[in-house]
């Protein structure tokens, strides 16, 4: 038998459900009622070919045009868009929904459809579309007028992005975006020291603070992270006065070049707080002041060491002829033979010796590399490479310093510095 408690439970939720009903049944009458269309129609606008948005908000205007399929902001001033960013606006004015119509009596100043209306416009090859924004009002909806057409009600969604998302949101917060594709030259100083990478040549070349190879497997590494490295947010436009952030007499800058001669610079200036590593920037011409976390900003200013080629030489042995050993006044000549190695007179030497010298000079990097002048005082010896067409390929120098450790360096100054017990591939050659 059901109890009292437990009628009265399923006598409530009989209510509820038929009063659940009878609302859902009124909604949908209400939404049937309300005809909802797009409000661009037609070919007003070829949105897959829009050249230029142009948005006033608040008295304020800003211009933004699409240049070889990249967008930029051009007004107030000129800076690079996130792509997507500015295809999502255009996806808001082609996807707003007309809900309703204004009745003609009403006063547009009063919906917020005056002179001082916000406006978003929209520019293809041929045409114009202006839409103007107004006030918003209950339920989701706004005010609207397309052109010259009548007053209408949209939904918020255009209102949503155009007037109150920042825009400083669309920006490309990339940046160096297309240095990984057709970067050129690095140009860095920090505390007065320059780092200065040139590819014209096809390959990166150290060009200072010593003219040298660099290792092209690290190099490449770091310009992927060039490529990468982000804004972390913008904290002001147009500033009035860079030394509230360190920016009027920058601690370093770090300027990329392109193929076409275009250039970016970075400046850094101070930290952004007594507590903290990161640090306010900007990009030279951009007058945008934003922060960039110490981590990544670091990255772009490691000791220039790192990116030398530290072998002794970047010969390749199966280029070299004949090898030439100068210790003092003495000189050991012995040349390629097939498979083996015969001095000048004809005797033959050990061929594995002769491989082990080739490693030593060619293939294998020491512990440590640093730049500096050679010392020529503790010399120990000279070997010059010599190739088939009997023209030398390169001179790699070796001295000892005063802790036995043994260095390496063909020219550029660029110390590689090698422990003592590496000095008995040579030995063979100079005792």
């Amino acid at each position: 038998m059901i109890s009292t408690r437990d009628f009265l439970l399923l006598f409530l939720v009989a209510i509820v459900s038929s009063s659940i009903a009878i609302f859902l049944r009124g909604a949908r009458g209400t939404h049937e009622n309300v005809q909802v269309t797009s409000l661009v129609q037609g070919d007003e606008l070829q949105f897959d070919s829009i050249q230029s948005i142009s948005i006033r908000r608040n008295g304020k205007a800003v211009l933004f045009e699409r240049k070889d399929r990249k967008w930029w902001q051009v007004e107030p001033f000129e800076m690079r868009m996130d792509f997507l960013s500015m295809q999502n606006v255009i996806t808001s004015v082609q996807s707003v929904q007309e809900i309703g119509n204004v009745s003609t009596k009403t006063d547009l100043d009063t919906v917020g459809l005056g002179e001082s209306a916000n406006t978003i416009s929209l520019a293809d090859d041929t045409n114009v579309l202006e839409i103007k924004l107004g006030r918003k009002t209950l339920g989701g909806r706004a005010y609207a007028q397309m052109n010259d057409a009548a007053p209408v009600l949209i939904d918020q969604s255009l209102h949503r992005i155009a007037i109150d998302m920042d825009y400083k949101l669309w920006r490309d917060t990339r940046l160096f975006p297309d240095f990984a594709i057709d970067g050129v030259r690095i140009d860095r100083v920090i505390n007065g020291d320059r780092l200065l990478l040139d590819r014209t040549g096809g390959r990166w070349e150290m060009l200072q603070p010593v003219s040298t190879r660099v290792d092209q497997n690290i190099l490449l590494e770091w310009v992927g992270r060039i490529a990468a490295s982000h804004v972390g947010s913008f904290v002001q436009d147009e500033p009035n006065d860079l030394a509230l952030f360190g920016l009027h007499s920058p601690s370093a800058t770090f300027g990329v070049e392109d193929g076409k001669g275009a250039t970016h610079t970075l400046l850094v200036g101070g930290r952004v707080s007594a507590g903290s590593e990161d640090r306010y920037v900007m990009l030279e011409g951009i007058p945008v002041v934003f922060r960039v976390q110490w981590e990544p900003l670091s990255q772009l200013f490691p000791a220039s060491e790192i990116f030398v080629d530290a072998t002794g030489s970047a010969v390749s042995r199966f280029d070299v002829k004949r090898v030439l050993i100068r210790t003092g006044s003495e000189e050991l000549v012995f040349e390629r033979n097939l498979e083996s190695w015969l001095k000048s007179d004809g005797v033959p030497l050990d061929t594995e010796k002769v491989n082990a010298l080739m490693t030593w000079l060619l293939e294998t990097k020491p512990p440590e590399v640093s730049i500096g002048e050679y010392p020529r005082a503790n010399e120990l010896a000279l070997i010059t490479l010599i190739g088939y067409d009997q023209l030398p390929l390169d001179t790699v120098r070796i001295a000892q310093d005063e802790n036995g450790l043994v260095i390496l360096e063909n020219g550029d100054n660029v110390l590689r510095w090698h422990p003592a017990e590496s000095l008995e591939a040579l030995r063979p050659f100079i005792d």
